[in-house]
C-alpha cells in the first residue's frame, strides 16, 4: 500500500535498531505452536527453505507451516516477500497449514520478461494462488490478504469461490480510486505532520523530479512510520531476514502503479475495480483494518465491506493499530482469525513440486 518501494527510508531507519535487541525479541515470540510429535519451529526457522510450484508464468516460492485445513498468506507493496508475516503467523500453525508465497516477481519466485511488464496485475497475482493450489492438492483453502495483498486474494474468491473456504481482507484496498485515496492520505499527512520535508518534495517536483526518483523517494521515506504505525517504536519488531531475495522489487511496483507511484495512480491498477461483482460473492469475509492506519484507511475499509453482500461480510476495526493490527494487536487479531476460520476443511497433505 503506501509503496513498499518507497520504504527505502523506513528500511534505514530499521537498520539502525541493535540487532541484539532484535533477536531478544524474536527468541519470546518467534515460538510456533505446535502438535507435540514435532518440534516447535517458527516461521523465520523455516524462511527460505521452501520449495517452488510451477505455473505457466513461471516457478512460484513458497513455505508451508504446521498442519490442518490451508491458509495461504498474499503479501502486500506491491513488489514485497512474503517475509514480514514471520513469524506472527506461526500463531495460526497449531491447527491449521499455514501457506507463505511470493508472487511472480517478487521474493524467490521467477520474474516476469522485462518486456512484459505490463503483465503484472492484480487479476495475474491471483492466478498465482491458483497455481499453488493445485500444486498442493486442496480443495479449498483460506485466503489472507493483507495491504495490497488484499487484492488479488479478493479477485482469487471472486473468480475461485469453489475453492474458497474463508477470505480475510486485512487493511488492503479495493482499486484505482482507492488507491488514490491511498495517495492522498498519505501525503496530507506528510504535509501536515512533516511541513519541512514537504517542502524540500514540493522542490523537487518544482524541478520535475517524479516520485519513482531514488532522491525523491528517500527523502519520502522519512515520514514513513507515522503513515504505517500507531505506535511507531513497533517497527522494530518486523522480521528482516537481511536476504536479498526479500528485498521489495520496485520493477514490480512501479509496472501497477505507474511513473510518478506516490503522486497519480497510472500502470495497470489505473482502471482496476471489481465492485461490480462483489455483490455477487457468498464467500463469508473478514473486512479488518488499524484505526490508525493511514494507508488502508477505516474509510477505504468500510468501502470495501459496503461493496460486499452484507450476509457474508463483516467489518472489524482494531482500536489500537496502525497498518499491520497482527503486529500491535497480537492476541485480538489471531483470536478472530481463530473463531473464523474452520479446522475441518482441507487437510489434505501438501505435495511439494520439484524444485
Amino acid at each position: 500500500m503506501k509503496s513498499q518501494f518507497s520504504q527505502r527510508g523506513m528500511l534505514k531507519i530499521a537498520a539502525l535498531v541493535l540487532t541484539t535487541m532484535m533477536f531478544s525479541w524474536l527468541s519470546v515470540s518467534a515460538v510456533a505452536q505446535t502438535s507435540l510429535e514435532t518440534p516447535a519451529k517458527s516461521g523465520i526457522e523455516i524462511h527460505g527453505k521452501g520449495q517452488f510450484a510451477p505455473s505457466k508464468f513461471g516457478k512460484i516460492y513458497y513455505e508451508t507451516e504446521g498442519s490442518g485445513s490451508p491458509v495461504f498468506l498474499i503479501a502486500g507493496g506491491p513488489g514485497s516477500s512474503h517475509a514480514s508475516f514471520h513469524p506472527w503467523f506461526s500463531r495460526l500453525a497449531a491447527e491449521h497449514t499455514v501457506v507463505y508465497l511470493d508472487n511472480i516477481g517478487r521474493g524467490r519466485s521467477d520474474r516476469l520478461d522485462p518486456q512484459r511488464a505490463s503483465g503484472y496485475t492484480v487479476e495475474r497475482d491471483a492466478e498465482d494462488i491458483e497455481a499453488l493450489r493445485i500444486a498442493l492438492g486442496y480443495e479449498r483453502i483460506s485466503v489472507i490478504g493483507h495491504s495490497y495483498g488484499g487484492m488479488p486474494a479478493l479477485a482469487y474468491a471472486l473468480k475461485y469461490p469453489q475453492h474458497v473456504s474463508r477470505l480475510v481482507l486485512s487493511d488492503t484496498l479495493l482499486n484505482a480510486q482507492s488507491w488514490q485515496q491511498n495517495i492522498d492520505s498519505v501525503n496530507f499527512t506528510a504535509r501536515n505532520q512533516f511541513p519541512e520535508i514537504w517542502e524540500q518534495l514540493m522542490q523537487l517536483r518544482t524541478r520535475g523530479v517524479k516520485s519513482s526518483a531514488d532522491e525523491y523517494g528517500e527523502l519520502y521515506g522519512k515520514t514513513e512510520l507515522d503513515i504505517y504505525w500507531r505506535d511507531p517504536d513497533m517497527e522494530s519488531k518486523l522480521y528482516r531476514s537481511g536476504d536479498p531475495a526479500d528485498a521489495s522489487n520496485s520493477d514490480v511496483y512501479l509496472s501497477f502503479i505507474g511513473n510518478d507511484p506516490e503522486w497519480q495512480v497510472g500502470g495497470t491498477m489505473k482502471r482496476y475495480d471489481p465492485r461490480s461483482r462483489m455483490q455477487s460473492l457468498t464467500v463469508p469475509t473478514l473486512v479488518c483494518v488499524g484505526r490508525y492506519d493511514r494507508v488502508g484507511t477505516p474509510k477505504i475499509a468500510s468501502e470495501i465491506k459496503a461493496a460486499l453482500p452484507a450476509a457474508s461480510s463483516k467489518l472489524v476495526v482494531f482500536e489500537r493499530s496502525g497498518h499491520r493490527p497482527w503486529v500491535e494487536e497480537t492476541d485480538a487479531y489471531f483470536n478472530l482469525l481463530k473463531d473464523l476460520f474452520p479446522i475441518e476443511d482441507g487437510s489434505t497433505s501438501p505435495k511439494l513440486s520439484a524444485q
